[in-house]
């Protein structure tokens, strides 16, 4: 016997057959017999959308009620029928009509099996590599006398692209020429008095004399030689230039193209001037902007797919470098990655997406498939279907935050491509290969279904996380909320610089670079750090000269000589070592080691570059130099950063002071993030008060074991502090993470007999960061929900 009819809020449009105005509703199975659902006549229906009125005759779904008992079975199922809609919402089973189906549009895809992955969004620039950029210039001062390269040409690596003529190198020549021929005419001299001298014809002091002004001469002969060198001029060619001009050579820092080029034959130049530019686009580094909140997903190794607006294809990558600060301007921190692809150049702007996690063979299904109650996600999974009837399963799944990629999409039936219908994974789920789930109507299907009560099952409650904590009488301490931000320590922070102007030839320098004390970091073509050396060199010469002519003199038997003059040169001898001490000193200062320095004078050769290293363990911050760039002393070149231990600082109003020791707690939660949260506590109260804010600035540090690493924290990154006051009083608390919100209104979820939950709205008082007071709407004892309960607050939407 049938029971009355009860016309659902559905709308069948009679031309188009299609449900228009139907709201989406959850799902919940009642303790209610099987209901049969049969489509009836078209009903003229009138819905309300919005504040839109819309009327139409259209066709009305109509739930018949019936008993169940004398049907037939099918598989332990209802038969199926030729019409209608059957449903038993015990099983989660919903039989449709072919023309059931028509009318709500029903449409299904498979499940698909291949790569998932969850992604991050980043905004993408492409520049040229730190290695890759250099600017060519001349290390002395004149005249361009030949141009070998125009922009836009090729060139290899110290390939000379210029030539120039120099008053300098000439004034070089003319010394090494006249110390050539002095040299020349002092060793005859030498040869000629010393049979005379050991003949007893010439005193002995007169050929220690001639000896001395050769050794001399050699000596500038030696200093001519590695000057030249360091000007760029082949020893060789200056001993073979007497007759003939010599040029200084201008080359190419590293292998690439001339971008740019002020040379011009006939122009004179200055020392140090930059005159071309030259790009190398073997490869091209990208830069991401992580935002701050997502510094702590993205990670060294992650697959990057980027597009660029100028670039017709997708490219690849790999994240190979990650900055270990944020940029002072906007927050963000950089993600680097290398790609060798000839359309990539440096000037590109983009979007990246990072690749966070990557499995193979995973189940997933369509997203526009699932469907939730707040409790559960489903989706309906098509058992049974033939010409005139279909039967469909609603099941429970867990869906994960990956998603399929498009080329892992194994539905040959589908057609929608993944980037505009995603497909994200299953993480458990009674779904399986080849089943053909829901896609379209499953809001019509969830629809049979409502949430009653809020009830909950063991298993839900592990799923959700739900933890539950008792209300009691516990002691509250006043807090003090402060802005705070990432600091380090200044034993943790180091700038490199040159103390000598000049021209940076070389450097190992990347983004992200982890560096180690005194490890080379670049180096810099200097004239002062040159004539240091010769400085050095030629003192240390002299030095030794004047000790084997003391030597000589104190050798001398039966030979008249001047006593004050071998005091004069034991003396001269002592001022020049003390000299070459002071210099080896300043050499050491500026950056080379004792070891280096003493090598100098005992291999008669100087570096041909400063070199600058690194002063603390830790990673490259920033770099604000570039190859062949021209550099001022003590310009600030590299900023090194070691993030093995961080400081907190806060300022704290002067009112609150008192409330505050050096073993105060707190915690404090990244501002960006929030659910990233760690306890700190109070190290240092600053001594004096700001005149213009009337604070007092503190330093907290991480408590040992808690939180995140201090690797994973940023130096400037903006944190928010709850500090407890050493002020407390007692009162009815539950933790902190049990009180939620509602517009204007706070409430609990309370645990009830027999699994029931009850949202209860509450008047809250003080907080300590870990407990709020409770003035009103829990009694002592009640157990509340202390985590799950976001979860559970969209369950409570579902309600009916």
């Amino acid at each position: 016997m049938l029971c009355p009819v009860l016309v659902l809020g559905y709308a069948l449009s009679c031309t188009t057959l299609r449900v228009v105005g139907i709201t989406t509703r959850s799902v919940v199975q009642l303790n209610l017999p099987t209901h049969v659902f049969n489509l009836d006549e078209a009903l003229e229906a009138r819905f309300k959308i919005g504040d839109f009125m819309v009327r139409k005759y259209c066709v009305g779904l109509a739930i018949v009620l019936t008993a169940s008992s004398g049907l037939s079975a099918h598989e332990g199922h209802q038969p199926l029928p030729s019409k209608g809609v059957q449903v038993d919402t015990e099983r989660g089973y919903i039989t449709l009509s072919s023309q059931a189906r028509s009318a709500i549009g029903l449409q299904t895809e498979a499940v698909a099996v291949g790569a998932v992955t969850s992604t991050l969004f980043a905004y993408a620039e492409t520049v040229a590599p730190w290695q890759s950029k250099a600017y060519g210039s001349a290390q002395i001062s004149g005249r361009i006398t030949k141009l070998l390269v125009r922009p836009g040409d090729s060139v290899a690596k110290d390939q000379v692209v210029a030539e120039l003529s120099s008053r300098e190198l000439e004034i070089l020549k003319l010394e090494y020429l006249q110390a050539k021929n002095d040299s020349g005419l002092n060793k005859q001299l030498l040869e000629m008095a010393r049979p005379s001298a050991q003949a007893g014809a010439v005193p002995m002091q007169r050929l220690l004399d001639l000896e001395n002004t050769y050794l001399q001469s050699e000596n500038r002969i030696e200093i001519a030689l590695i000057r030249a060198r360091t000007l760029g001029v082949d020893p060789a060619v200056l001993e073979k230039s007497e007759n003939n001009a010599i040029y200084h050579q201008i080359r190419s820092p590293i292998a690439g193209k001339v971008i740019h080029s002020d040379l011009s034959e006939g122009k004179f130049v200055d020392a140090a001037e930059h005159l071309f530019e030259i790009v190398n686009n073997d490869d091209t580094w990208v830069r991401l902007q992580v935002l701050e909140k997502d510094v702590f997903k993205v990670s060294i190794g992650q697959r990057v797919e980027l597009e660029f607006a100028d670039v017709a294809a997708k490219v690849a990558g790999t994240i190979d470098r990650m900055d270990a600060g944020l940029e002072s301007k906007t927050q963000v921190s950089r993600a680097w990655v290398t790609i060798s692809h000839p359309a990539v150049v440096p000037g590109l702007v983009g979007s990246a997406t990072i690749f966070l996690t990557s499995q193979n063979d995973r189940m997933a299904v369509p997203l526009r498939s699932v469907y939730s109650d707040g409790l559960q996600s489903y989706v309906f999974v098509e058992e049974a279907s033939t010409k005139s009837s279909a039967e469909y399963k609603k099941r429970n799944v867990t869906i994960g935050n990956r998603r399929l990629g498009s080329s892992s999409l194994a539905s040959p039936s589908s057609t929608n491509p993944t980037s505009t219908n995603p497909y994200a994974e299953i993480v458990q789920g009674d779904v399986y290969p080849g089943d053909r789930v829901v896609v379209k109507g499953g809001h019509e299907l969830s629809s049979l279904f409502f949430l009653g009560v809020l009830k909950l099952s063991e298993a839900e409650r592990t799923r959700l996380g739900i933890v539950t904590a008792y209300a009691a009488i516990r002691p509250i301490a006043d807090v003090i909320p402060l802005a705070a931000a990432v600091t380090l320590p200044p034993e943790n922070r180091s700038v490199a610089s040159s103390q000598l102007a000049g021209t940076i030839r070389s450097h190992t320098l990347s983004p992200g670079r982890e560096v180690r004390t005194g490890e080379l970091l670049m180096e810099i073509a200097s004239s002062e750090f040159y004539a240091l050396q010769l400085d050095l060199l030629k003192t240390s010469l002299d030095a030794k000269l004047s000790r084997l002519r003391a030597r000589r003199l104190e050798e001398v038997k039966n030979d008249a000589f001047s006593r004050r003059v071998l005091l004069e040169i034991l003396s001269q001898a002592e001022q020049l070592e003390d000299r070459i001490e002071s210099l080896k000193q300043q050499l050491i200062s500026l950056g080379l080691f004792g070891s280096e320095v003493d090598a100098i004078i005992m291999t008669k050769r100087i570096y041909d570059y400063l070199p600058i290293r690194a002063q603390i363990d830790g990673r490259l911050i920033s770099w604000s130099g570039t190859l062949g760039q021209t550099i001022i002393a003590n310009q600030a070149l590299v900023e090194i950063q070691n993030l093995s231990s961080l400081w907190i600082e806060a300022y704290v109003p002067t009112k609150m002071i008192d409330a505050l020791s050096a073993a105060s707690h707190g915690q404090a939660s990244v501002l960006s993030n929030p659910e990233i949260q760690f306890p700190v506590s109070v190290s240092r109260i600053g001594p004096v008060v700001s005149e213009t804010t009337r604070t007092k600035l503190i330093w907290l540090t991480l408590d040992t074991g808690a939180g995140p690493t201090p690797f994973q924290l940023r130096d400037r990154m903006q944190l928010s502090v709850l500090i407890k006051s050493t002020n407390s009083q007692k009162a009815l608390a539950v933790p902190l993470n049990a009180v939620l919100r509602d517009g204007l209104h706070s409430f609990v979820f309370v645990q009830k007999p027999d699994d029931y939950l009850e949202r209860r709205r509450v008047t809250i008082g003080r907080s300590d960061g870990e407990f709020v007071e409770i003035i009103h709407g829990v009694v002592v004892g009640e157990a509340v929900v202390s985590a799950g309960g976001r979860e559970l607050q969209t369950a409570f939407a579902s309600l009916r």
